[in-house]
């Protein structure tokens, strides 16, 4: 435990006793013996301690340092992590907490889940399925590789969940998505930007993060993070998770033996 709460101050930080202990495998009384052990009079001291020890790393303002200083190549890189940096400050002091819980809650719960994502929204939304996979089973992406999203979409309902990763103004495929969804009785969370212009349907849970860059391309690094976040609170969340992600990576690594 004392190697996790190094390793993992942010988790120690913020998650319950409760949810702590399912983390690693233990009872709560376990977590709260372990603070008092400490010299805590109780968890809750534990967890802000380990709260600012995290919130001081993370705020730390550290420069990065180019070899080729004063080029006009090493401005172009210095303006583009400045300007990751915000995006990063600015996502997580705006982040609706309760809808993101809401949605790891729903991906963890779910019969099924699916992850919807067109053109530049896709690769996000292939991760996300690809993490939750080895957490759960009945995780599928849409569109498939062959086929259209509405093969996939048909038979889903109350007891499903989807979430649509879509950037920027959601195109026509997108918002007849949300429609057929909002109609169907399906819940749908979105995982989109700040940008304006972007609304979905009344009732539909909302994740944003800031994607302004320098230059013409998005960054995606907020909204990889975003979704990091996400799927760190569905692994809580899940019974069994940190199990079945441990036997992928047994099977990966008997697998690719020599």
């Amino acid at each position: 435990m004392a190697a996790h709460l190094i390793e993992q101050q942010e988790r120690w930080g913020y998650l319950s006793s409760t949810e702590l202990a399912k983390d690693l495998g233990v009872h709560r009384s376990t977590i709260v013996r372990f603070a008092q052990g400490l010299g805590f009079k109780g968890f809750p001291e534990l967890q802000e301690q380990a709260r600012a020890a995290y919130l001081s790393t993370v705020s730390m303002q550290r420069e990065l340092v180019l070899s080729d200083v004063g080029s006009q190549e090493s401005d172009t890189v210095q303006a583009v992590y400045r300007r990751e940096l915000q995006n990063l400050q600015q996502s997580y002091q705006h982040l609706d907490l309760a809808a993101l819980e809401a949605t790891a809650g729903r991906l963890a719960g779910a019969r099924r889940v699916l992850l919807f994502g067109r053109r530049f929204s896709h690769p996000i939304a292939l991760h996300l399925g690809l993490v939750l996979r080895t957490m759960r089973e009945g995780v599928e992406v849409a569109p498939p590789v062959s086929g259209t999203a509405v093969d996939l979409l048909f038979d889903l309902g109350p007891e499903d969940f989807v979430l649509v990763v879509s950037l920027r103004r959601h195109s026509q495929e997108v918002q007849r998505t949300l429609r057929f969804l909002t109609d169907s009785g399906v819940r749908v969370a979105v995982l989109t930007d700040a940008s304006p212009g972007n609304d979905v349907p009344p009732g539909t849970s909302v994740l944003r993060a800031n994607v302004g860059s320098t230059g013409v391309l998005d960054s995606y690094t907020a909204l990889v993070s975003v979704s990091h976040a996400l799927l760190t609170l569905t692994e809580v969340a899940l019974p069994g998770a940190s199990a079945r992600l441990a036997q992928a990576e047994r099977a990966w690594q008997q697998f690719n033996k020599d």
